[in-house]
């Protein structure tokens, strides 16, 4: 139908009752949604023009067929050392081993260096917080640069600790689970095709936006994916609000409640 099913129409008000909020709350939220998400919007750039996709996903939970973060050649890894200081990976050389000497990372494995990326929003409201020197830590107190990259289970170098293995102290924003919870997963287009999974493509010249299959953050949420690619309150991205209901009309469960009318 052209006006969409009761639940359709429902989960539209949804998501425009759920941006209202946030734009009241931040006047700069598109501007900050598209900051926090530039990294990912990178990542994603990255496979569309390599055909590598490589993503930080939990494993061995109801969460497994997520992405909860993309990962661009800049993302730390849990050695301290960029993606791109790591071995390229292909489908025929699956290596991603660290390339400094003195390393003894054999794999990348994502280290989130941004606290929003593992639900501590409230880090950067601190006059001294540093963004550049943020590290994730274990509830031994002491960073992933403090624990040995190699092997697993990382125990803490720091000196009297007698931690064995590194936990993370702050859970994923994204599922709500550890970081040892979690797998650095790297895959070629024709892996994700086979595995069911989001992937990029170049736009045709015919399309103005990326469809929901796509590897963009919120590709589910066209709103929001649009703000987060933009930075803008793009007029057709916003669900219109929903128009105000007669008086005399019936109501029922999926009723929006508008206070005062």
């Amino acid at each position: 139908m052209a006006n969409g099913t009761p639940d359709q129409k429902t989960k539209k008000e949804k998501i425009y009752d759920l941006i209202s909020v946030a734009q009241a709350m931040n006047k700069d939220f598109a501007k900050k949604t598209k900051e926090l998400f530039d990294p990912e919007v990178e990542a994603v750039k990255e496979a569309i023009s390599n055909g590598i996709y490589v993503s930080f996903r939990p494993v061995g939970t109801q969460f497994d067929q997520q992405d909860c973060l993309r990962v661009n050649s800049s993302g730390r890894c849990f050695c301290s050392h960029a993606l791109k200081e790591h071995n390229q990976f292909t489908a025929a050389s699956r290596n991603t081993a660290c390339k400094f000497p003195e390393c003894p990372c054999k794999r990348f494995l994502y280290a989130p260096s941004r606290p929003e990326d593992f639900g501590e929003f409230w880090l950067p409201k601190r006059r001294d917080f540093n963004r550049e020197a943020y590290r994730m830590k274990c509830k031994c107190k002491h960073t992933h640069e403090e624990h040995t990259s190699y092997p697993s289970p990382f125990r803490c170098k720091a000196k009297k600790c007698n931690c064995l293995a590194f936990t993370s102290a702050s859970l994923c924003a994204a599922c709500d689970q550890h970081w040892e919870q979690h797998d650095t997963v790297f895959e070629t287009e024709e892996e994700r095709k086979k595995a069911g999974r989001q992937i990029s493509m170049l736009p045709s010249p015919t399309a103005i936006k990326p469809s929901r299959e796509e590897w963009y953050p919120f590709s589910e949420l066209p709103a929001m994916r649009d703000i987060a690619l933009t930075g803008e309150q793009l007029a057709d991205a916003i669900p219109s609000p929903p128009p105000p209901l007669p008086s005399n009309a019936p109501a029922d469960n999926n009723t929006p409640f508008h206070p005062g009318r």
